[in-house]
């Protein structure tokens, strides 16, 4: 029979050899998947061979190789669960039979030792997930050094006088910073020196939100100089730094009330000063911070600007007050010696002051005005009239558009128009011409055109005035047309159909366009400042040839005018429809 002894030493040894199988089937596991993991994989890529190797007619082998391998998939997978299961129920089954035969102390050390070898053994669990989650955190740890490498930047580390002082993104910051530094502490008035920073820079990386502006870096460097410093707004009038104030409100409330003076409270009225006008927050030297009614006193004055009259050919001491709105006691305080028995020479210069305020103030307004259209002409052949002679059978009429425009004004004085909307209110009526084919016998006079009966050759909203009579008739010696006075751009039309046989620079006539009518008649347009038609061009009464101006000899904008028979010049009134005269033009 076998003694208790061997019974018990047998028992131990079985007790010995199960712990030892149950720690190497849990430290197998870790193995186990790894070695799932390569079968996965070279399943994937036997499955994703065999599907582009089988053709179209093995669809049905392909499923069935894919719910096979899906199977086998999940048997694998499912597989280390199984043996964990299988290896925990079986510990706790030895944690059992030691309770059993040792009792509790002895089972709870069993216990533990089971815990610690299954999840902490060699190949336990633990450390089968960790060779699984080593991957996953090298692959987020990797990830959060490319998002941190690209949350920096490289930056210029800047140094002045040798002090550290903060990073930049570029030379410029530096560049742009000094400038503001300089302006802050050379206001209008000031005396003080400029400022020198010797600045030295090394390349380094820094987060983006290390880096300075320019406003950041100008209020370091003022911090630097060692003065006094105060927070204020610094006043700028386009690129001009007029000072710093405490307190912008007055400042604020003086500009509003300049630009009341021009509002009229039309709808869709802009009223805004021409220069930018900014206040900048940041740190300014002390002897900077101005009284803001100095700066008022500077704004609201006013400027005197130098300009100048040329005389031109007929010009006279009285003419010339005339033009200039002067009288003579002011012209001769400008220029001494100007009385009315001076002599006046052509190209003389006359200084004329005006003012202006120091704030130059746009007013656009949207105005709705009526503006003439011209009527087109038709030529039809006569056989009843002789060939060269041109009768009007019906007087063109011009028509009338509506024109809502945006026009903008500097201190009063229009400088651009944008015509918004146009509105045909009545339609143009068109001038038949009857055009003679009869032959003429000799020597018969092509001169029969009916007088008074060409367009008027300037536009605009009233076709402006006459400034000018001929020589003979009112105007200045050897001045052979008449002046039509007409804003800048105006459109010139021409006054009969014909062809163009000059369009150029011309002596004093600037730029000038002649062209030759049907019946023999030249027309001359003086002055111009843009020409749309070429020599040869074919023109029809009415069309836009060119916009008035004051090319040549010229004092200001107008249209020169005249009508030519065989080349000696005619009184373009006879020709042309009545129109209005300026007040100061005189025809005798």
């Amino acid at each position: 029979m076998v003694s208790e002894k061997e019974k018990m030493h047998t028992t131990a040894e079985e007790q010995e050899k199960s712990s030892r199988s149950l720690y190497d089937m849990i430290d197998s596991l870790g193995e186990y998947f790894f070695s799932v993991l390569i079968s996965m994989l070279v399943s994937v890529r036997n499955a994703v061979t065999g599907l582009f190797e089988r053709n179209s007619d093995r669809l049905e082998s392909i499923w069935n190789a894919l719910k096979a391998w899906f199977a086998r998939l999940g048997k694998k997978l499912a597989s280390p669960f199984v043996r964990y299961h299988k290896a925990t129920k079986l510990g706790f089954s030895e944690v059992g039979r030691v309770r059993r035969e040792k009792g509790f102390f002895p089972a709870s050390l069993a216990f533990i030792r089971l815990i610690g070898r299954s999840l902490f053994g060699k190949r336990g669990l633990a450390y089968s997930i960790f060779n699984y989650a080593l991957p996953v955190i090298c692959t987020v740890l990797l990830f959060n050094i490319v998002t941190y490498a690209n949350s920096m930047t490289y930056a210029l580390k800047l140094s002045v006088n040798g002090d550290f002082v903060g990073y930049v993104n570029s030379e410029t910051v530096f560049t742009e910073a000094e400038r503001i530094v300089q302006q802050r502490i050379n206001y209008m008035g000031s005396t003080t020196e400029t400022v020198t920073f010797d600045a030295s820079y090394q390349l380094e990386a820094v987060d983006y939100s290390s880096t300075l502006t320019k406003y950041q870096l100008a209020d370091k460097l003022l911090t630097s100089m060692g003065a006094d410093i105060e927070y204020a707004y610094g006043m700028y009038i386009g690129t001009g730094f007029y000072g710093a104030l405490v307190d912008k409100t007055p400042i604020e409330e003086t500009l509003e009330s300049l630009l009341d003076a021009y509002r009229t409270g039309s709808p869709n009225e802009k009223v805004a000063f021409e220069a930018t006008i900014t206040y900048e927050p940041g740190l300014y030297l002390a002897e900077s911070i101005v009284d803001p009614e100095d700066i008022i006193r500077n704004i609201t004055a006013k400027k005197s600007v130098a300009t100048y009259y040329t005389a031109v050919q007929g010009d006279s001491p009285r003419k010339i007050l005339s033009k200039l709105g002067l009288t003579m006691d002011e012209m001769a305080r400008l220029n001494p010696g100007f009385s009315d028995d001076s002599m006046i020479y052509v190209g003389d210069k006359f200084l004329v002051t005006q003012e202006e305020p120091v704030l130059a103030v746009t007013v656009t307004r949207t105005e709705i005005y009526n503006e003439s259209t011209p009527y087109e002409t038709e030529y039809y052949n006569d056989n009843t009239r002789y060939q060269g002679s041109t009768v009007v059978m019906t007087d063109g009429e011009y028509g009338t558009d509506r024109i809502t425009a945006e026009v903008s004004y500097i201190n009063g004085v229009e400088i651009r128009r944008k015509v918004l909307n146009r509105v045909t209110v009545e339609e143009p009526v068109t001038k038949l011409v009857a055009i003679g084919t009869k032959a003429a016998p000799p020597n018969a006079s092509i001169s029969d055109v009916e007088v008074g009966k060409m367009l008027w050759p300037v536009g605009g909203p009233d076709g402006g005035e006459i400034s000018e009579m001929p020589y003979g008739y009112g105007g200045y010696y050897n001045h052979k047309g008449v002046d039509i006075a007409a804003r800048y751009g105006t459109p010139i039309y021409a006054a009969e159909s014909g062809k163009v046989i000059l369009a150029q620079w011309y002596y004093g006539y600037g730029k000038c366009i002649m062209i030759q009518h049907d019946n023999g008649i030249v027309t001359v347009y003086g002055h111009c400042s843009y020409l749309h038609v070429s020599v040869g061009d074919r023109v029809t009464q009415g069309q836009c040839i060119a916009d008035v101006g004051s090319t040549g000899q010229s004092s200001g904008n107008h249209l020169h005018f005249e009508v030519r028979i065989n080349g000696v010049c005619m009184h373009p009134l006879n020709y042309l429809p009545w129109h209005k005269r300026a007040w100061y033009c005189k025809e005798y």
